[in-house]
């Protein structure tokens, strides 16, 4: 006896297990009590450490990649590769060194890394989000062409706050007053 399955009958089926793509729901990854998270543009986050089971809650709200600022060796750091490889996230580790890692070329690699990112949205961490908010900075002025002023307030935007003076440096700014 011959069995024939119709393809239509299969359709329902197909549809919920295909991979559509996911809007990032910005509000709700901000809900998640995330250590200084700030959204820097639509389906781009700059924050804090995050904890495991923060994480985890990243791909179900459609953020597929991870730039994390703080070197492995940090302490609370160094599992993040591993929880993102469970979870199909992308991840990529650019080791800031406190203010003497705000560089141009931090800001570089800051640069590709959000050039490469999967569709879907990015979360930029580090321990405070002070880091982020410095590189993001850098990465405005250095890559972008955004003037040092500018670069500077898109900076504090993006958690930019006990190393101003160390980006006002790189920038070519003068002291705060």
């Amino acid at each position: 006896m011959k069995v024939c399955i119709s393809l239509l009958a299969l359709a329902p089926l197909v549809a919920c297990t295909s991979k559509a793509p996911v809007v990032p729901d910005d509000q709700a990854l901000l809900a998640l009590g995330i250590k200084n998270a700030v959204l820097v543009e639509p389906h781009l986050v700059s924050s804090g450490q995050f904890s495991e089971e923060q994480m985890a809650k990243l791909p179900g709200l459609g953020y597929r990649t991870v730039i994390q600022l703080r070197s492995a060796t940090e302490e609370g750091s160094g599992w993040e590769e591993a929880k993102a490889q469970e979870l199909g996230l992308s991840f990529v580790r650019i080791p800031v060194a406190g203010t003497e890692g705000l560089t141009e070329e931090n800001a570089r690699k800051l640069d590709e890394a959000l050039r490469q990112r999967r569709q879907g949205g990015t979360i930029v961490a580090c321990n405070s989000g002070n880091r982020v908010g410095g590189l993001f900075a850098l990465k405005a002025h250095f890559c972008d062409g955004v003037p040092a002023e500018q670069a500077l307030e898109f900076g504090k935007k993006a958690g930019l706050i006990k190393a101003e003076p160390e980006v006002r440096k790189v920038l070519g700014l003068p002291e705060a007053k």
